[in-house]
């Protein structure tokens, strides 16, 4: 049986986006064994795949030393190949150490000469176009570029339930996101009055019931919103598992936030999202789900390359997310709602 192995430390964002790898590997190789070395804070992305055999814990402190031992045990899995989906070297490095023949991975400013195997992005490459290619190298071709995630049933009936009695259209708003291990960047949330604003109209012209979620590091964006906002809201913040708050998005019938893990769960289940940019490139980051639609500065869709996010960095005033609008995002919001269907009451 062929053993295959891939590695994706972080983030959430990030893991879902290498979901679609996980559909091409099972489709070209449907017997094989497949694992996922990722950090705790990542695995909820990959948690219960049905292509996944099992989640291996990789150190939330890749230092060398945790590098070795972990490679230590995995050598003893024999793996076939080793698929690097992080631009590390310490993730080159471990897949080497664990004596996997065949290595493939990405290849930046001459990093990755460990693998056996190279890809080097493009401009302007999406990371899950990233992604499938280096899975290509085994022999796995694209199937969609699409997000995946499978909410459990349980999960599901039991947010149906508390669902049961909401008024739809069902708008999710996650004020939030920006801060993982390592990379905090509050330049990529868009300002709360403004989600309340967004919140007030999509009642008023839509009737929309608004559910506004976030984790404990979500907290005072979400307080602010729900200090401005003055129709009503249901506030869900700090009462989700991850596996609930899939299970929420794919009821809703519209998703709007940041960039952020949270926009490609919503396209991960399938529902209709509205992610707003700022600092950051679209053309690398942006959810790709059936029903995706991004809001951000012009300037945004000309950053063609990937920025390290776990450095400080400047930017010019271009990309500042503030200067997209509640017009512009409310359009976004009205465009998908009117094409699920969704009364407009105004």
């Amino acid at each position: 049986m062929r053993r295959l192995l891939l590695v994706k430390p972080c983030c959430l964002g990030d893991a879902l986006m290498a979901t679609p790898v996980l559909r091409a590997l099972h489709t070209a190789f449907p017997e094989a064994a497949i694992d996922v070395a990722v950090t705790q804070w990542a695995a909820p992305a990959f948690d219960g795949h049905p292509a996944v055999r099992r989640l291996i814990r990789y150190p939330e402190n890749a230092t060398l030393p945790a590098i070795v031992r972990l490679a230590h045990q995995l050598a003893r899995e024999h793996y076939d190949w080793g698929l690097g989906l992080d631009r590390s070297p310490r993730v080159a490095l471990l897949l080497l150490l664990s004596r996997i023949p065949k290595r493939a991975g990405i290849t930046v400013a001459g990093r990755g000469i460990l693998y056996t195997h190279r890809v080097r992005p493009r401009p302007g490459q999406h990371e899950t176009e990233l992604y499938l290619a280096v899975a290509k190298q085994c022999g796995a071709s694209p199937q969609g570029l699409e997000p995946e995630y499978v909410v459990p049933p349980n999960v599901q009936m039991t947010v149906a339930q508390s669902l049961r009695s909401v008024l739809r259209p069902i708008v999710v708003i996650h004020p939030g996101g920006a801060v993982n291990p390592g990379s905090t960047l509050l330049a990529k949330r868009w300002p709360p009055e403004r989600f309340a604003a967004l919140a007030e109209r999509l009642h008023s012209e839509f009737g929309a019931t608004i559910v506004v979620v976030g984790g404990p590091s979500d907290s005072e964006a979400v307080r602010a919103v729900l200090r401005a906002v003055k129709s009503p809201v249901l506030d869900w913040s700090n009462r989700l598992t991850w596996s609930e708050l899939a299970a929420l998005l794919a009821l809703a019938d519209l998703f709007v936030g940041n960039d952020s893990g949270v926009g490609h769960l919503a396209a991960a289940v399938g529902t209709a999202t509205v992610s707003i940019f700022g600092p950051t490139s679209p053309l690398l980051y942006r959810p790709l789900g059936r029903r995706s639609l991004v809001c951000a500065p012009p300037a945004s869709w000309t950053l063609r390359q990937a920025q390290d996010l776990r450095r400080p960095f400047s930017f010019p005033e271009t990309l500042d997310i503030r200067n997209v609008t509640v017009n512009e995002v409310a359009q976004a919001c009205a465009a998908l709602l009117s094409e699920a269907g969704a009364p407009h009451v105004a």
